[in-house]
């Protein structure tokens, strides 16, 4: 088994000492009883997105059996194409409280993280371009929402976009998803914006925190065109397309709807909570029922940056889901192996 060695960029560059030392000392300064991060204009952001270079062995291992579970997959004739979600830090920095900063580590971790992935031979699917470069970025249809950790419709939206361009920029999965038959989505924007109780930022905040009123967004509304008699989500039509992730992945978020339109085709999808993480879903999805009868030719992996440095043995995890992280790769090595080829 071959190993992906990750060193942590810009660590050593001396420009950077002011910034790190600035960051750190923010950090610091910062009241420790809450996990979240009060920015500016209403924004919140979560303290858990910086990361550290103790992390550097857990992330090390997270892409070692990243690396692994796309030969596995490849050896069945399962395409992986792995989406890693920048964090809100990484695209909002401009709205953390002054004078925090991004450190070196945690300003270089997305890139190091895919650069790494991708010399292994994964198909990754680099949102952090797209997102830092997108006008919605800072608009009043921002990319992900003020109150919570996750992408708003207007991300998500271009999270399916820029996976549709990613494959389509790959020979090689631009010719399996060739082979995957077409259907009609159509997508609406409504024509004013509604309140949403989406606010797991706000929950965490002690309280005598400020009160936040619910925030305003704007949503979309994707339909089937001639839908069949089985539903988006049934698979009973052999969906040959999973998307797998986190709570990013969640219909409510409306990612999976986006992709079927960027794609247009349908979509199993499969959504983990964070407390589980994403190595119990893969398990799981492989043991189920919708794999072991139409196993796909195409798995959209969503994970998000954090997560990158929680591998299956990730102590801080709920106990119930915390696995050897050599166990859980024979489990899925066993799992693919009493199953055909795919295609």
């Amino acid at each position: 088994m071959r190993h992906i060695f990750l060193t942590p960029a810009l660590h050593h560059r001396i420009k950077w000492v002011a910034l790190l030392i600035t960051s750190l000392l923010s950090l610091a300064a910062m009241p420790q009883e809450t996990s979240v991060i009060t920015g500016k204009d209403g924004w919140l952001f979560t303290r858990y997105e910086f990361a550290t270079p103790a992390d550097a062995p857990d992330t090390q291992a997270t892409l070692n059996l990243l690396d692994k579970t796309n030969q596995l997959l490849a050896q069945k004739n399962i395409v992986l194409a792995l989406v890693i979600v920048p964090s809100k830090i990484r695209v909002n920095p401009d709205q953390l409280p002054d004078p925090m900063v991004l450190d070196p580590y945690t300003a270089g971790k997305y890139a190091a993280a895919a650069d790494a992935l991708q010399a292994a031979g994964v198909h990754v699917v680099r949102l952090d371009t797209a997102f830092l470069t997108s006008p919605h970025r800072s608009s009043d249809t921002p990319l992900f929402l003020h109150l919570d950790t996750h992408w708003s419709p207007r991300g998500s939206l271009l999270a399916a976009e820029t996976i549709q361009r990613s494959l389509d920029d790959s020979p090689r999965l631009k010719a399996v998803l060739a082979t995957i038959p077409e259907e009609k989505f159509t997508l609406a924007w409504a024509d004013h914006k509604i309140s949403v109780r989406t606010r797991d930022l706000v929950k965490l905040l002690p309280p005598n925190a400020r009160k936040y009123a619910a925030e305003q967004v704007l949503q979309f509304k994707v339909n089937r065109v001639n839908a069949s008699t089985a539903t988006l989500l049934s698979g009973a039509d052999t969906t040959l397309i999973t998307a797998i992730g986190s709570s990013y992945s969640d219909k409510i978020t409306g990612y999976p709807d986006a992709l079927r339109y960027a794609l247009q085709r349908n979509v199993l999808d499969i959504s983990i909570p964070v407390d589980q993480g994403p190595w119990v879903g893969m398990l799981n999805y492989l043991q189920d029922e919708a794999f072991k009868t139409s196993p796909p030719a195409l798995i959209i992996w969503e994970i998000p940056e954090r997560e990158l440095r929680s591998p299956p043995n990730y102590k801080f995890r709920d106990a119930r889901y915390i696995l050897d992280n050599n166990a859980w790769l024979t489990q899925v090595a066993q799992l693919l192996a009493a199953h055909p080829n795919a295609r």
